[in-house]
C-alpha cells in the first residue's frame, strides 16, 4: 500500500505541483485531518474501474440523528471520467494509524471475501489517484 501526500489548494490554484500518482496494486492510503479529498481519473480506453474507500468505524453518534450505520463507499469510475469523494470524517474513515485507505477493482462490485484490489501493476491501469485538501 503507498502513502500519498495531500496537495494543498488554495485560492491561486496548485501551481505547477502535481501529485497525481499510479493507483497502486495494493491499495493506497493517505493521513487524515478531515479536510482532504480524492480525485481519481481514469484513462484507460474501455475499462471501468470501482474504488473503495474502507469505512473504520460502521456506528457513529450523530447529534441530530443518534447512532447511525457508516458503510464503505465504492465508486465506478467509467473510461475517460473522474470521481471526487470525500472529505472524510476522521472518527468513520481513519484507521488506527489517522489513514483513510483507497483500494480497486477491475470489473464488478466488492463483495464479502473478494480482493480488495484488483488493478494490475505499473501504469497498465490507466487509473490515477490525487489528494487534495482546501486551504483553511
Amino acid at each position: 500500500m503507498a502513502t500519498l501526500t495531500p496537495l494543498k489548494v488554495t485560492e491561486t490554484g496548485t501551481g505547477s505541483s502535481i501529485s497525481t500518482a499510479y493507483a497502486n496494486t495494493g491499495g493506497d492510503e493517505f493521513t487524515n485531518t478531515g479536510i482532504e479529498f480524492i480525485r481519481i481519473r481514469n484513462d484507460h480506453a474501455t475499462g471501468t474501474y470501482t474504488a473503495r474507500v474502507t469505512a473504520q468505524t460502521t456506528s457513529i453518534k450523530h447529534p441530530t440523528y443518534g447512532t447511525v450505520t457508516k458503510t464503505n463507499t465504492d465508486v465506478s469510475v467509467a473510461p475517460g471520467a473522474d470521481a471526487y469523494i470525500g472529505p472524510f470524517k476522521q472518527s468513520a474513515w481513519s484507521d488506527t494509524s489517522n489513514k483513510v485507505q483507497v483500494t480497486y477493482k477491475t470489473t464488478g462490485t466488492y463483495s464479502t471475501g473478494s480482493a480488495l484490489s484488483t488493478i494490475g501493476g505499473g501504469s497498465t491501469h490507466k487509473l490515477t489517484i490525487e489528494i487534495l485538501y482546501l486551504e483553511n
